[in-house]
C-alpha cells in the first residue's frame, strides 16, 4: 500500500534517497511517486508544481514521464 506525503518539504528530503521517480501528469493534478526501498511513496499537487519540484533535482535520469 503506498504511503501518501502531504508536505513538499518532506517530498524534497526524500528525494535524496529515491531509486526511482515517476510524474504522472493529468489535467487538474500531477502525481509524483518515489519508490525508496519497499515503500512507494506519493506526493498529489497542482499540474505545474511537479515542475517546479524536480526542476532543481540532479539526478534526471532517474525520473519517468507518465
Amino acid at each position: 500500500m503506498p504511503k501518501q506525503i502531504y508536505d513538499t518539504q518532506t517530498l524534497l528530503e526524500m528525494l535524496k534517497n529515491a531509486k526511482k521517480i515517476k510524474v504522472v501528469k493529468r489535467k487538474n493534478y500531477s502525481k509524483i511517486k518515489l519508490r525508496i526501498g519497499k515503500y512507494l511513496y506519493t506526493y498529489v499537487g497542482a499540474p505545474d508544481e511537479s515542475d517546479k519540484i524536480l526542476s532543481d533535482y540532479k539526478d534526471k535520469d532517474k525520473i519517468v514521464y507518465y
